[in-house]
């Protein structure tokens, strides 16, 4: 084997050891904490099919109230999405109340 071989074999070895080392600094990192449906405050409007949710989030990370509706005719599902909430604040969303009812409320963490 030559000098440049050697040096060649080392350097790969090197560059697969520190990609390796970049992919574990990546994964390892701290998940940001989810809002916890407990500190939130929901409000009903059913008469419109309305429903909102202020919550209490101490971490920057993103969240929505997310309904599922469901169709009077047929029974098919829909979603209906709130606004997206950074930290704390409040998102609504709103099934068609003329034509479906509230199946299911979500807190979705982003």
């Amino acid at each position: 084997m030559t000098m440049f071989s050697v040096i060649r074999a080392r350097a790969g070895a090197a560059a697969v050891v520190i990609g390796a080392m970049s992919v574990l600094a990546v994964t390892a990192r701290p998940a940001q904490a989810a809002v916890n449906p407990a500190d939130c405050q929901f409000s009903y409007n059913l008469s419109v099919g309305r429903v909102a949710a202020d919550c209490w989030n101490s971490t920057g990370s993103g969240w929505y109230i997310k309904l599922t509706c469901e169709r009077f005719a047929n029974g098919n599902h829909y979603y209906a999405r709130g606004s997206i909430v950074y930290g704390s604040g409040v998102s609504a969303a709103q099934c068609d109340a003329h034509i479906s009812e509230i199946a299911d409320v979500e807190i979705v963490n982003i």
